[in-house]
């Protein structure tokens, strides 16, 4: 087995594969979740989610001791709640999507440090860096020595 790109697998969003598993297009397996960018530097990992009109007070962020990211967004919808008061405006269309959000991200085992983690709400654009663990010395010279065959 191949661990050159697991540290890229194991960040990608929880059943990534299975619309290719089962079948089903892309977006219709994503159903309603939040749109993400996820980039890495040699300290951070750097999560870029998309969650235009959603205050801050209804996004929440957790991370569970399995290195699981939970991002949790919830928009209200602005006509559903003028129906209850004011009938004068009656939808036609609505293709926005209003309700809760959510997208779990799996970090590999011991590569994150929970505790640094940082994130903020900025134009409808939520940024989240993580600090990666330090693992040492990972370039290693490896020292050749000269034997004799007999």
């Amino acid at each position: 087995m191949s661990y050159l790109f697991d540290d890229l697998i194991e960040i990608l969003p929880l059943n990534f594969l299975k619309p290719m598993i089962i079948g089903t297009s892309f977006s219709q397996s994503l159903g309603m979740s939040i749109p993400l960018d996820i980039s890495t530097t040699q300290t951070h990992y750097i999560i870029r989610a998309d969650v235009p009109g959603i205050p801050l007070s209804d996004i929440s962020l957790e991370i569970s001791d399995t290195n699981v990211l939970t991002i949790s967004a919830h928009r209200k919808s602005e006509v559903q709640e003028n129906e209850k008061s004011d009938k004068e405006e009656d939808s036609k269309i609505v293709e926005r999507y209003y309700g809760k959000f959510v997208r779990n991200l799996k970090f590999p085992k011991d590569s994150i440090v929970a505790d640094g983690i940082k994130a903020e709400l900025a134009n409808g654009e939520l940024i989240i860096k993580i600090p990666k663990k330090k693992v040492g010395n990972e370039n290693k010279v490896i020292k050749v020595v000269q034997t004799s065959r007999l």
